[in-house]
């Protein structure tokens, strides 16, 4: 007879992995999956499958943006090889990590404005979403001033200074990533030095004779205190920038005290320098 040749292929073991390009993800990141095969043949198949679920197309790659954390990826091969044993494979599982999207917030107050020059004001940063390792940038006038911290400390603010502060949030999905407070305007107000004058009509009088005294000041602020003194005991119902007496004896030493109701007085409280009083007897003439 004719003689038949018997062709004999080779078996052929289908494979099939697959990668991600990016894992782990933000909420909403693309990712593209790709998979590597041998052994499928000239028109291998595909199936793409999420959490068991054919998804995808016949493709040797799948890509979404909707992942959730915890979505298990796989790929199956159908091999077209007339050899294929087994026809079909599963590729390895990809588990997503999926991050959730952080937006974070900063907003920063000082424990005190309205301050007098000199005084210490904190301003400290409140945030949400900075992760575990947040950053902080303080600025006063536009210029960087303090350290990485929470809080920034001052007692050299001009009245009008504006501070802020800068957070860069250490969240893996921070969005965004950085993002500036509002911003106070400080008011400091400048320190007052209140003084005082006295002066009376008089310094020498004759017995029973009255002396009138008035008082100038300065910043003494809207309400100040007055106090008249009689060798630095206090004149009762003497809340009155003037004073006069006629009852007033040799050598009594009159002063006076202001008590300022200006914001910054400093000192608040000063005394005048102190007027002596020479009171000369009467006399009542005689003849001889």
């Amino acid at each position: 007879s004719n003689n038949i040749v018997i062709q004999v292929t080779s078996v052929v073991v289908p494979t099939i992995s697959i990668s991600a390009n990016n894992n782990p993800i933000c909420a909403n990141t693309p990712v593209i999956l790709t998979a590597i095969s041998n052994g499928g043949g000239n028109n291998p198949i595909y199936q793409w499958k999420l959490n068991g679920l054919n998804v995808g197309s016949n493709s040797t790659t799948y890509s979404s943006t909707t992942f959730v954390n915890g979505d298990q990826v796989s790929c199956t091969l159908t091999s077209s090889s007339s050899c294929a044993n087994p026809t079909s494979a599963n590729s390895n599982v990809i588990i997503m990590n999926v991050n959730p999207i952080v937006i974070p917030t900063i907003n920063i107050t000082l424990d005190n404005n309205s301050v007098c020059a000199g005084t210490l004001v904190t301003a400290t940063a409140s945030i949400t979403g900075g992760g575990s390792t947040p950053s902080y940038q303080w600025s006063v006038n536009g210029s960087n001033v303090g350290t990485n911290s929470a809080t920034y400390l001052s007692s050299s603010f001009a009245n009008g200074d504006k501070i802020k502060c800068t957070l860069t949030s250490g969240a893996l999905c921070a969005t965004p990533a950085t993002l500036a407070s509002n911003e106070i305007t400080l008011v400091i107000n400048s320190v007052n030095i209140p003084t005082i004058t006295i002066n009376g009509n008089t310094t020498s009088i004759c017995t029973g004779q009255a002396v009138n005294f008035n008082a100038s000041i300065s910043n003494g602020g809207s309400t100040p205190a007055f106090q008249w003194k009689l060798n630095g005991v206090n004149i009762a119902g003497a809340n009155s920038n003037s004073y006069s007496s006629s009852t007033l004896n040799n050598g009594v030493v009159v002063s006076f005290t202001l008590t300022s109701s200006s914001l910054c007085a400093n000192p608040s409280v000063v005394t005048s320098s102190p007027i002596a009083i020479i009171v000369q007897p009467q006399v009542t003439p005689t003849i001889l």
